[in-house]
């Protein structure tokens, strides 16, 4: 007796989906090194900030990735402390992830459990709430201008 034949579905190659992650992502980090977010106006604005004044957790995000391409630290912190430094905790995933994915195997859960996002959540908002005090020492939480 034979076993039945084994019907797979169409998919697209694992190189597709990489290249349809990959190129925009790429592409977009070339326009940001190429292009300073502070002198370049076709970037988008916060419409928080725009709108109330209110610096959001991502105020400086851009400004903070485009200083951190050209080498200079510290003026990445000064725009946005929290994404830079949970950038090694999102770098170290992602290649978890690409490790994973290039030997075929099911991506690893994300770590975050019911505590860690709420704790997670917690301190975004709290960050989102100091870097809006016009005092120091929270003043340093904010974006610079001009930078």
């Amino acid at each position: 007796m034979e076993a039945p034949p084994v019907i797979r579905t169409a998919r697209p190659p694992r190189t597709t989906w990489w290249l349809l992650i990959a190129l925009p992502v790429f592409a977009a980090g070339v326009v940001l090194f190429l292009f300073n977010p502070s002198q370049s106006g076709f970037y988008p604005r916060c419409v928080l900030y725009t709108m109330t004044g209110i610096y959001c957790p991502g105020c400086g995000s851009q400004r903070a990735i485009y200083q951190l391409a050209h080498g200079h630290l510290l003026i990445a912190l000064q725009c946005n402390p929290l994404l830079i430094l949970s950038l090694p905790f999102v770098a170290f995933y992602s290649w978890r992830c690409a490790q994973s994915w290039a030997k075929g195997e099911p991506l690893p859960p994300v770590p975050l459990d019911g505590r860690r996002l709420k704790l997670l959540l917690a301190v975004v908002i709290v960050f989102a709430i100091l870097r809006n005090i016009p005092c120091p020492p929270f003043t340093w939480l904010a974006p610079p201008a001009g930078v």
